[in-house]
């Protein structure tokens, strides 16, 4: 719980001037309670035995004193508190957006989406809702706890022997039941991710859930369900039966308290001053104990959770150190490059040389390794074994951004934002003015966009559900003319396009770049025009490599891939 703590006062101390704002207000209402225990003897005694009517004005005057002293502090720790929270966690859901797109591409392979948006979301609104609350009442009920046990062992020592009886059976309630809620909280913030995972699988993936039977996705479903209810239903039970025993054991001290104290009223020994005073006390601090515990115990369910917030923080980073890369010179290598990921060995011994402004194609069977091959130049895929040059530097040794500032990349998975069609654009140039995007979405071929009804301000709907699969391509490919990268590459970019379509956008990717250097992964034989040579991979493994015409005439691996695609079209 220490290391929670820690965690806590860390983010709280950008803020602290406003934390302790707070704290003043926390001591304000514990001033405000501990002063009303106080003055129930005079209450008692002056006003309601002695009939005095002067100490009536004067405990009627104190007692208004001690209410607004108490409302003042109770605005201030229940507002103020609560804000420096929601402004710490609004700074926490930034660092963690930070984490997230600046993250290595392999860890992102390797941890679920649904995981994800989990932690950076249930998990902060659980973190800020429980921070919210406990902080500022911990504080509270401290200095009320101490003040009152000041009051009481004022007004009789003997009797507050007795209250002290319950504390070793509180502690052990906190230790046990803690503990428990801590476990079932930390199974229940998971159950909310697997929750949150099947969810996004089952809305991303609707087209497959609707084209088989829903019998197993109702399955997983109710197991996840039932499983999270099991766990709320537990971390619920535990919390319940806390209170309960605190609150059976309240009553006990209470019921030894007026019954002792009854005993010395008869004798003589206190008066009914003394005794109310001290009762109301007792009923106060049982009151701040509970929610002291309660607080404490909320404590440890938060444990899990920050566990999971610090999960997303500690995200490795790619780090951006590194020569600047500006631009292709001369020439990019390939050298004895192997890539293993897991127990899949990807690339094998792969040699190549791409000279500056060559177009080559790069064709195999799907599997043959050719995404990873070109993912390796723009950071995508970093875990390989081998050299790669530019310019006869190692790529490792530029910076990772001057790179991808000069590379790009058109897939066959369009990846549209839910967002304008203009935002979707300048994500490839910020700066770009209308004139530019439209002259880019011209090139692309994309004259669809400019019937949508807001035209550039048009949302494309998630993933881009407003288009057609070939649609999206030519947004993705509008962007490149945007970007207008030295490096280009091109992985079944124009899958989904019409031949004519395809003929007119590779004839303007030509001549627009036609001083650029270009990896072109293909299909499409009649995309390999702009070819100047040709690589064909089996297995991770290069095998062939020229011009079309001198592969054609080996009647090799590329001979046997043309005859494959000719009768596929």
């Amino acid at each position: 719980m220490r290391k929670d703590i820690k965690f806590l006062l860390l983010i709280l101390k950008k803020d602290w001037k406003l934390v302790a704002l707070a704290i003043f207000g926390s001591i304000l209402e514990s001033i405000g309670l501990a002063g009303l225990a106080y003055i129930v003897k005079n209450v008692v005694d002056d006003v309601f035995i002695a009939k005095s009517y002067e100490k009536l004005v004067v405990v009627v005057s104190i007692l208004l004193l001690l209410a607004v002293s108490k409302q003042i502090g109770f605005f201030l720790k229940n507002y103020i508190y609560p804000l420096v929270i929601f402004k710490a966690v609004k700074d926490l859901r930034k660092k963690m957006h930070e984490k997230i797109i600046n993250a290595e591409p392999s860890f992102l392979r390797k941890i679920s989406p649904g995981d994800l948006i989990s932690r950076a979301t249930t998990d902060l609104e659980k973190f800020a809702e429980i921070s919210s609350t406990i902080g500022t009442n911990i504080i509270t009920e401290t200095f009320t706890v101490i003040g009152v046990i000041i009051v009481l062992i004022y007004r009789d020592w003997r009797m507050f022997l007795i209250f002290t009886i319950i504390i070793p059976f509180l502690s052990l309630a906190l230790d046990f039941l803690g503990n428990k809620r801590k476990k079932y909280s930390q199974k229940q913030q998971e159950s909310f991710s697997d929750y949150i995972q099947h969810l996004n699988q089952i809305i991303s993936g609707f087209e497959v859930v609707k084209l088989f039977k829903k019998t197993i996705f109702f399955k997983v479903f109710e197991r996840i369900n039932e499983t999270l209810f099991e766990r709320q239903k537990k971390s619920k039970f535990y919390e319940t039966v806390y209170l309960s025993t605190t609150e059976i054991l309240a009553y006990a001290a209470t019921g030894g308290i007026i019954f002792y104290g009854g005993i010395r009223i008869i004798k003589g020994e206190i008066t009914p001053g003394d005794f109310f005073s001290f009762l109301g006390g007792v009923l106060i601090i049982i009151n701040s104990m509970q929610i002291l515990q309660r607080g404490i115990i909320n404590l440890k369910a938060l444990s899990p959770v920050i566990e999971r917030i610090q999960f997303i923080l500690n995200i490795p980073e790619e780090k951006a150190e590194g020569a600047d890369f500006n631009g292709l010179k001369d020439k990019i290598e390939y050298k004895n490059v192997n890539v293993i990921i897991g127990n899949n060995h990807i690339l094998k011994d792969i040699n190549f040389t791409v000279r500056k402004g060559e177009k080559i194609g790069i064709v195999g069977l799907t599997g043959s390794g050719k995404s990873t091959l070109v993912k390796i130049l723009p950071g995508l895929v970093k875990e390989y074994a081998g050299e790669v040059l530019i310019d006869g530097t190692e790529l490792k040794k530029y910076s990772l951004p001057s790179i991808r500032n000069r590379i790009g990349m058109i897939s066959q998975e369009v990846f549209i934002f839910n967002d304008t069609l203009r935002n979707n654009l300048l994500v490839a140039k910020p700066d770009a003015t209308d004139e530019e995007l439209i002259e880019a979405l011209k090139k692309a071929k994309a004259n669809f966009v400019f019937k949508l009804e807001h035209g550039l301000d048009t949302v494309l709907g998630e993933k881009g559900s407003r288009l057609s699969g070939g649609e999206r391509q030519r947004i993705a490919i509008a962007r490149i003319f945007l970007k207008n990268p030295d490096i280009l590459i091109i992985d079944e970019a124009t899958s989904a396009l019409d031949v004519e379509t395809e003929e007119y956008v590779m004839e303007e990717i030509k001549n627009h770049f036609k001083d650029k250097t270009i990896l072109m992964i293909t299909h499409r034989l009649k995309t390999l025009k702009i070819a100047n040579r040709i690589i064909v991979m089996e297995n991770g493994k290069i095998v062939e490599e020229g011009t079309k015409d001198e592969l054609i005439a080996k009647k090799g691996a590329f001979y046997k891939f043309c005859t494959i695609s000719e009768t596929e079209n």
